[in-house]
């Protein structure tokens, strides 16, 4: 009978975590949409954050506005006009 030798190879963690990356990598290739179309659809994402707090913004001046005049009612309606009382 003849030994063989075998040789075994001891993968570093590197080379592992390497090879997961490069599996990981053609998994999201296939998933995820070219470079320009994520570029689009993150302005869209943007875009429409943007306009959602315009719209608040809009919403919360207009209600202020509105306040600030029922203030200014109230307040020239509580005004009455002191009379002068002559002491004799």
């Amino acid at each position: 009978m003849a030994k063989e030798k075998e040789e075994l190879k001891v993968e570093s963690l590197e080379e592992e975590v390497e090879q997961m990356k490069k599996e990981v990598g053609k998994l999201l290739e296939f998933f995820l949409p070219p470079k320009e179309v994520r570029r689009e659809i993150m302005k869209n994402i943007y875009t429409i954050e943007f306009s959602i707090l315009n719209i608040f913004k809009t919403l919360l001046d207009y209600k202020v506005k509105e306040l600030e005049r029922r203030l200014e009612e109230r307040g020239e309606g509580k005004k009455e006009r002191v009379k002068k009382i002559q002491v004799e």
